[in-house]
């Protein structure tokens, strides 16, 4: 198996809907995701969720990426909605194309550093006591 760094942040809209297709797709490498809650002032309520980490190629390949080279135009690849409904539907999980490909749009996949990309976005790990 080979493994590669990805950092999907999504938003809270989209967090179960997010948490169920990979555990569906990957089996028990694909649960646990998204379980970090993230906001502009680092309160609760969540505006976004973050997974960031090592993932199985394969996965992360259905998933789209865009990488910000140094002082260049970022480079987005597409997700691959399509193959990720089949793969769900055929574990057992319904999903359609349009809504892994709406859940692809929301959200932001990259191969950054956590912090790197919640600064980006201007997000903070949320927490009921955040000052």
């Amino acid at each position: 198996m080979t493994w590669t760094h990805r950092c999907m942040i999504v938003p809270d809209e989209q967090v179960e809907f997010a948490r169920q297709l990979p555990a569906a797709i990957a089996g028990s490498s694909g649960s646990g995701m998204w379980g970090t809650a993230l906001s502009p002032s680092g309160k609760l309520p969540a505006t976004h969720w973050i997974s960031s980490g090592l993932l199985d190629k394969q996965f992360a390949d259905l998933l789209p990426l865009t990488q910000y080279p140094n002082d260049a135009e970022p480079i987005h690849t597409p997700g691959q909605s399509a193959l990720a409904a089949h793969l769900a539907t055929a574990a057992g999980f319904t999903a359609t194309a349009e809504q892994v490909q709406a859940l692809f749009d929301a959200s932001d996949a990259t191969d950054q550093e956590a912090m790197v990309a919640m600064s980006r976005m201007g997000l903070m790990m949320a927490s009921e006591s955040a000052e």
